[in-house]
Formats: C-alpha cells, structure tokens, sequence
C-alpha cells in the first residue's frame, strides 16, 4: 500500500532534522518504491498594506513587489535544502513539494 508522508519545512534546522529522521525512520523502514514524502512550506501571509503608513511614508507597487519576490526567495531557498537532504538520502523517494500561504504556528 503506497503511503503519502507529510513533512513540512521551513528556515529552521529543527525542519530539517525532523526531514532526515523522516528519510532514516520512515522511508527505510517500509522502504516502498510507492510511497511519496510530501514537503510542505507555508510561506507568510501576504500582507494588506494601506497606501500609507504611520509616518506618512506611500507604499509603493514596487515595494510590494520586492517583499513579494523575496518571499519567493525564501520558499525556493527552503525547498532546494530539502530537496538536497532527499538528495543526500541512499534510497530513491518520490518528492512533491507543495507551497501555499499560511499562518506560521497556527492550528488546524
């Protein structure tokens, strides 16, 4: 029976060690060729900005996008070290890497 296993990621070193015990404990132990490992990055929230801050300071559209854009950075960042940690693992896994928007800490 093919098994999808949930890892999700972020900058953090716990994500990453919580991925290599999941790649040792998991993956080796009911070593299937159909299992998938699932990792998961829940970038921020985009925020709402008001055009004004309060200092009087405008947002710009290019401010925005520059937040936007290195919070693509991260993401990509976040996934190409998890994708190097499934790399550096002995044994072939199927990888999906999945990024949606969430609250950091919140409970589903």
């Amino acid at each position: 029976m093919a098994r999808k296993i949930l890892v999700a990621v972020d900058e953090g070193e716990e994500s990453a060690y919580a991925l290599s015990w999941c790649l040792k404990n998991l993956m080796v132990t009911h070593h299937n060729s159909k299992d998938t490992l699932v990792l998961l990055y829940a970038k921020p929230p985009q925020a709402v900005y008001i055009p004004m801050d309060s200092t009087g300071y405008l947002f710009t559209s290019d401010i925005i996008t520059t937040m936007e854009r290195y919070s693509n950075h991260v993401a990509r960042s976040v996934m190409d070290k998890a994708q190097h940690i499934c790399n550096d693992f002995h044994h072939q896994v199927t990888v999906e890497m999945v990024v949606e928007y969430g609250i950091q800490g919140c409970d589903m």
